[in-house]
């Protein structure tokens, strides 16, 4: 009976509403999930509040990967991942990438996660749509957002 409530739910259209009531979560990557992208931006939009330096949703996590939908209107800190590596599609607005060189200020936050006020001696990378970027894991990277600017990206973290 549970079955047959699910999909008449369904049928009449009623989980639109029910997604966009409720908080995206990562979930099992182990069965078939469709996010509405409609919940999904609406989800993102939310979390850019004023003090906020990003919004984020994640799909997935797993202790070998990690999907996730990302906007920023702010620069994020210099950071480090010991043990992750980031994969980054750019999807709308532009951003600098800098990677590479030395985090100032290095302070270890979590297990394997280092951040700083900046980067000395990094590449700077202009993020404009379509872009893809891979940062390996071990390698300093930060994201610099012009004031008045926003990026948003896909960004699949994969463990070593």
């Amino acid at each position: 009976m549970l079955k047959l409530s699910f999909v008449t739910v369904l049928l009449l259209g009623g989980a639109s509403a029910l997604a966009l009531a409720q908080p995206i979560t990562a979930g099992n990557d182990k069965a078939v999930r469709h996010l509405d992208g409609k919940a999904i931006q609406a989800q993102i939009a939310k979390g850019l509040t004023p003090d906020a330096v990003y919004s984020e949703v994640v799909f997935t996590r797993t202790d070998s990967f990690r999907v996730m939908n990302t906007a920023r209107e702010k620069s994020g800190e210099a950071e480090v991942h010991d043990d992750w590596t980031d994969n980054l599609v750019v999807q709308e607005g532009e951003a600098t990438l800098i990677a590479g060189g030395t985090v100032a200020g290095a302070k270890t936050t979590a297990p394997g996660e280092h951040r700083g006020t900046s980067i000395t001696g990094g590449t700077a990378m202009l993020m404009r749509p379509g872009d893809y970027f891979l940062i390996p894991a071990g390698t300093p990277h930060q994201m610099i957002v012009t004031p008045g600017k926003r990026v948003k990206f896909l960004a699949f973290k994969t463990k070593k």
